[in-house]
């Protein structure tokens, strides 16, 4: 006869193990996988002892309650919080009134307010390289973004966590300075601007502005002049390349002129890597601003002006 809660079953390999479960509150819950039927039957007595007896255990608890490890953390956490709630999350979570802890390992917990919980019910958090993410339609999300953290956005500069806990997720202690793609304040003189840039082939200066709406606006624009300014580069590719040679007026030749091939022109005008910079430029995501009227976002972005660097920058594309 076998051990209640126990299940023999084999791998693909034809390797022998065995499954622990309990039903709890017409739950039905799995405890784990386990080599021996000893140590699947020890994890059930031990979940059906807690859950149906009076005692409460804390977290923190595990090791001096699961000397011979047959439970793993997670299933542990799993236990407390269904005990004290009465309900059910596969994920290592325990709820504490108006906020949860996530507990990624022993060492590392993670708090979230509690209008969260639903969401870190179903998505499963892993760290590697000390980057922690979550799968969310097969793609790999940062923890971060999903608090409006940008990629690449650099901890002090961009957001700060109040608190000093860099692990306290709640939206009280996650501050987020810089939202905007390209935007971050800078103090110049004592007054603060926003200081706008903008990558191609460099970082390239867009100005300083009074407020972050229209450094955003401002940087939607650089964008836009930029890709023009591309299309408009690739349209000149294109028709020189139709001929064998192009005649035109060298600078360094004064007024005489020669005949060059369309390749030396455009090498001379781009570099010896003018494909890649024409063709294969990245293409800027463009802040969105929210409550704003069609209206009044042209009117913002018609007033935007440039540094007078990347205006010269934009002539001689």
């Amino acid at each position: 006869m076998g051990t209640s809660g126990v299940f023999k079953t084999n791998k693909k390999d034809g390797t022998t193990y065995f499954r622990a479960s309990i039903t709890y509150k017409e739950k039905h819950i799995s405890l784990g996988s386990f080599l021996t039927e000893e140590a699947a039957g020890a994890a059930y007595c031990f979940a059906r002892e807690y859950l149906d007896g009076t005692k409460e255990y804390l977290p923190h608890e595990y090791e001096y309650y699961t000397k011979e490890d047959f439970l793993s953390y997670d299933k542990w956490i799993m236990l407390l919080n269904l005990k004290k709630t009465g309900m059910y999350c596969k994920n290592p979570i325990y709820l504490y009134g108006k906020y949860f802890i996530y507990y990624l390992d022993r060492t590392t917990e993670l708090k979230f307010d509690a209008d969260q919980l639903f969401f870190f019910s179903n998505h499963r958090l892993q760290k590697r390289g000390g980057h922690i993410f979550y799968s969310d339609y097969g793609m790999q999300c940062g923890l971060l973004s999903r608090f409006g953290v940008k990629n690449f956005a650099v901890l002090g500069r961009d957001y700060v966590f109040k608190n000093g806990d860099i692990l306290d997720f709640r939206y009280g202690n996650l501050e987020i300075i810089n939202k905007f793609n390209g935007v971050s304040q800078e103090f110049v003189q004592g007054r603060k601007k926003f200081f706008v840039k903008i990558h191609f082939r460099s970082d390239l200066k867009v100005g300083y502005f009074d407020d972050e709406i229209t450094a955003a606006i401002a940087y939607n624009k650089a964008a836009d002049s930029i890709e023009e300014a591309v299309r408009r580069r690739k349209s000149e590719f294109a028709k020189n390349s139709k001929t064998t040679n192009v005649e035109c007026k060298m600078l360094s030749l004064g007024s005489k002129k020669t005949t060059i091939s369309a390749k030396h022109l455009n090498e001379k005008r781009w570099g010896t890597d003018y494909k890649s910079r024409i063709y294969y430029y990245r293409k800027w995501k463009r802040n969105y601003v929210e409550n704003m009227s069609k209206k009044d976002y042209i009117h913002i972005y018609e007033g935007v002006c440039f540094a007078e660097s990347f205006t010269r920058f934009l002539e001689k594309m």
